[in-house]
């Protein structure tokens, strides 16, 4: 604004010293010119040029006047433009939203700032411009005054601007992420670089949250994946595991004591159930294990398994207890979370190793909000509200953040002999009871692993002890629907143990036909859930349209728990989870038929 300003008013002073120049000029010439012409007598011209001076001097004065006027007018215009002007640049200038700073080009000196740089730095104008670069920003690198330097350097040497994102620093020492975009700038022939800083935490931290739910999307998916494929490995595998747990218990029956064959029986029993633990937690980690599902306190449940707990790690790592009383109950199923603890405690134990070192096992109830319960695994869209949790804490190793993403992985594990379920079925056991589990962990401080379980209002019941059905026999005819052969043969002669007549469908449809002309004789049905051409469910309903007494039992690999859910209200008589043994089929074909 000065170069036009200088320019203006040379300008003017160069037309009044013409104009007044060009006057003088044309008087002088002008006047002698015609006095010289009308008059010849030297002692009147004497006396007319003393009046024609004077005349000058007044006609000279006059028009000087005029035009210092005019030029004074004019500058005054002028200069009340330039004000407007400079009131309405620095009014932009001070009210725009952005932190603007001045840098010297060469330097990186700060020379000027905006009024906004005291809402978002805290510093006043004037304090501004006798920070350091270092100030702030973070301070160290990449956001110190050197990085600052070479950015102010680069904006120095091109036309468009540079934009960047940087550290900064407030007065009070907190930290905020900025946008800082640069401008070369010449002003009054001098360079500067003008930088205009936007706070952009919030966007950082949006953006954080997105990919945050994205990756915690992607794993919950990779979750649903693996858990339908586990699922289905599990149940089909249990399928398999029937017909050898079955035809071991009726040798078994059919044998004498003394038979050599008993202890190979035995053997393979025992290998069975193992085959089958190990089923039932790639089930519980697909969230479709067997759970049978009861109101329970979780402080009983863990005072109950401390001698079990003490026996199962390091003699070097010592338990401590912090459950908090009184506590809501939990709606969940008893067996599996004892296995939760003991797998939590175990694996506790092997992150201490041989050193010396505390697990600590506490209990309490919370309030969950939304924002907290996004922060944990299997966020599943639950509800806030108050959950009870268990959490166990060690002194161990600690896990690196690698580790924490793969830790619920089935098959991952940091054990040499490991299988990589144990955690895995953890998580698919909480997902299965609407829980949740939150992880916290550093390289050589520990881990904590606290889990939630929504808090129920229902009281603990009592139950009775289990009825003595040795002896047992039954009557009538059973219809054993599955479309494995295996099955239907080994199931056929468990029931025929048990003293009924046994008649077998292969799927839904055959199981109608012969329903339909032997209804009179069937005493109940035995139906599996996963066929094909008709599957359980859909026979189970015809059946119920035939003879709305009928009585039948789904048997699944997959839990009780699952299968009810898709018969609740309609008459379902029973379930048994394969595999079973003949002792399991009699308990539960007895308790339908002779209530």
């Amino acid at each position: 604004m000065m170069k036009p300003m200088r320019q203006q008013d040379l300008l003017e002073r160069i037309r009044i010293v013409a104009i007044y120049a060009l006057f003088g000029s044309l008087w002088i010439y002008l006047s002698d010119t015609l006095l010289g012409w009308m008059i010849s007598e030297p002692g009147v011209i004497t006396r007319i040029s003393v009046y024609k001076g004077i005349l000058f001097i007044v006609l000279t004065s006059a028009l000087l006047y005029f035009l210092i006027a005019r030029y004074m007018a004019r500058m005054a215009d002028f200069n009340l433009r330039l004000a407007k002007s400079e009131d309405r640049f620095i009014s932009i200038f001070n009210n725009m939203s952005d932190s603007i700073f001045i840098h010297d080009a060469a330097t990186g000196d700060i020379v000027d700032a905006n009024d906004s740089v005291f809402s978002m730095f805290g510093y006043s104008r004037e304090e501004a411009v006798a920070l350091d670069v270092n100030d702030i920003s973070l301070g160290l690198s990449p956001y110190s005054r050197a990085e600052a330097l070479q950015w102010i350097q680069n904006a120095a040497t091109v036309t468009d601007p540079v934009v960047f994102e940087w550290r900064c620093k407030r007065k009070d020492g907190s930290l905020f992420w900025a946008e800082c975009s640069m401008r070369k700038a010449c002003i009054g022939g001098d360079d500067f670089v003008i930088v205009a800083v936007r706070d952009i935490t919030e966007r950082k931290e949006a953006e954080e949250q997105r990919l945050k739910l994205e990756q915690q999307m992607l794993h919950v998916q990779k979750l649903e994946s693996l858990g339908i494929l586990a699922g289905g490995i599990a149940h089909d595998f249990n399928n398999i595991l029937l017909a050898i747990t079955g035809n071991a218990s009726l040798a078994l029956m059919r044998l004498g004591a003394e038979s050599p064959a008993v202890h190979h029986l035995q053997e393979i029993e025992k290998a069975s159930d193992k085959a089958a633990d190990l089923a039932r937690q790639m089930l519980a980690y697909s969230g479709k294990g067997r759970f049978v599902l009861d109101a329970l306190n979780l402080n009983q449940i863990v005072e109950e398994m401390t001698t079990m707990l003490q026996v199962s790690i390091s003699k070097k790592v010592l338990i401590r207890y912090h459950l908090s009383n009184p506590l809501p109950t939990i709606v969940a199923d008893a067996t599996q979370i004892r296995q939760v603890v003991m797998n939590l405690a175990i694996n506790a134990s092997e992150a201490i190793g041989d050193q010396n070192g505390a697990i600590s096992i506490s209990t309490g109830c919370m309030e969950c909000d939304l924002n907290y319960l996004r922060e944990t695994w299997i966020d599943q869209n639950l509800g806030e509200g108050q959950y009870v949790y268990l959490e166990v804490a060690d002194t161990g190793c600690g896990m690196d953040q690698e580790t924490m993403k793969r830790i619920f992985d089935p098959f991952f594990t940091t054990k040499f002999t490991g299988r990589g379920l144990g955690m895995a079925a953890i998580l698919g056991i909480v997902r299965g009871h609407r829980g949740a589990i939150k992880v916290y962990s550093e390289p050589g401080k520990g881990s904590t692993f606290k889990l939630l379980f929504p808090a129920s209002d229902r009281p603990i019941e009592l139950r009775g002890g289990i009825p003595d059905s040795a002896g047992w026999r039954g009557k009538g005819t059973v219809l054993l629907v599955d479309d494995e052969e295996s099955i239907r043969s080994i199931g056929s002669d468990m029931l025929r143990e048990l003293g009924f007549e046994v008649i077998t469908a292969a799927d839904g449809s055959e199981a109608i036909e012969l329903f339909r002309t032997q209804q009179n004789q069937i005493v109940l049905v035995v139906l599996d859930l996963t066929m094909p051409r008709m599957s359980g469910e859909d026979a189970f309903r015809e059946l119920r349209r035939i003879c709305p007494s009928v009585k039948v039992i789904i048997s699944s690999g997959y839990n009780e728990q699952e299968v009810s859910q898709k018969f609740v209200g309609k008459g379902l008589a029973g379930f048994i989870q394969k595999p079973y043994r003949l002792s399991t089929l009699m308990e539960v074909v007895k308790s339908i038929l002779q209530p």
